[in-house]
């Protein structure tokens, strides 16, 4: 996977068209924040019915761009389109 964009704190890999990106979280330990995925033909009233079908909570329920949720495991997932470019800074 080739590395798209990265930051002090954040790492975006390429994957196809597609992306996976992970960002480190807050505090001394190393913890990770979220994971994220670029998806193609991401629709994401769509992707909250089929969370909301699963009794799984998330973060922003108008953002057509982008958004996270949490797993079953507690997890927290960011999800958006493939040509997302995200906020690294």
């Amino acid at each position: 996977m080739p590395l798209r964009q990265q930051a002090a704190k954040v790492h975006i890999l390429g994957v196809g068209s597609s992306f996976f990106g992970i960002e480190q979280g807050e505090g001394q330990a190393a913890t990770v924040d979220h994971f994220d995925f670029g998806i193609a033909n991401f629709n994401a009233d769509e992707f909250r019915a089929r969370l909301s079908e699963r009794h799984l909570k998330f973060s922003d329920k108008t953002s057509q761009e982008s958004f996270k949720f949490y797993d079953p495991d507690g997890f927290q997932v960011q999800v958006n389109g493939s040509d997302y470019v995200g906020h690294v800074s």
